[in-house]
């Protein structure tokens, strides 16, 4: 396993970076190197590789957590939403019986909506957190 076999003390970030590189081994199809630089200029081909990384990223964040910890990578759940999974990965311990909080689900929902909301500037921001209060 990728994970795993990185140093104990190496930087979070940089065991994502190098488990979102290897994915490319598994789609070549989407590998620009090998099928062009314009293979990007399709949408399709776009939209599949964003949601094909955004599919995986929680769980490759999450045994990235896990390690850390110093516990094993839970597998996720086919029965949970997005955002259930991410949580489930990092705090069930494997016990399959077990929920996130619906109240954490959703916090953790706006979060990510705001954060893959990039064109807000500073100013927009402030008046959003303002507001929110």
């Amino acid at each position: 396993d990728l994970i795993q076999s990185m140093p104990q003390d190496a930087h979070p970030m940089g065991v994502l970076v190098n488990a979102l590189s290897a994915l490319s081994v598994f789609h070549p199809d989407a590998n620009p190197a090998l099928r062009g630089l314009d293979i990007y200029n399709s949408k399709q081909v776009r939209d599949k590789q964003i949601v094909r990384i955004i599919g995986k990223i929680t769980t490759i964040a999450a045994a990235i957590n896990l390690r850390l910890g110093g516990r094993p990578p839970v597998l996720p759940s086919n029965k949970l939403s997005y955002t259930e999974n991410f949580l489930y990965m990092l705090d069930s311990l494997g016990n399959r019986s077990y929920k996130p909080n619906p109240r954490l689900t959703r916090a953790l929902d706006i979060i990510f909506i705001l954060h893959a909301e990039h064109e807000m500037n500073c100013s927009t921001s402030a008046v959003r957190h303002l507001a929110s209060r």
